[in-house]
């Protein structure tokens, strides 16, 4: 997916994919660092890692923690962060 964005009149606009876009303004709200689009896959039934359906996240490696993607919109609460390792 691409998006237009720009900062306003006189600006020039360009083309950002999601990735690009979440690198740029996207921050950790209980850090302010730096946040890494990723995916974790899902487990099927079995326990198998199922590749075709994977749960997108944004990483905070400085606070190991992640904070889920619902339906496009990153849910960026502390509240809502869980440990990596968990």
């Amino acid at each position: 997916m691409l998006l237009l964005v720009g900062a306003g009149c006189g600006e020039v606009w360009e083309y950002m994919n999601i990735k690009e876009m979440v690198e740029e303004f996207l921050v950790c709200p209980k850090c302010h660092g730096h946040l890494e689009f990723t995916s974790l896959p899902e487990d099927d039934r079995n326990g198998i890692e199922n590749q075709r359906s994977s749960k997108k996240i944004l990483v905070c490696n400085a606070c190991e923690v992640y904070y889920p993607i619902e339906d496009d919109i990153p849910i960026l609460l502390i509240e809502e962060a869980k440990k990596i390792n968990e």
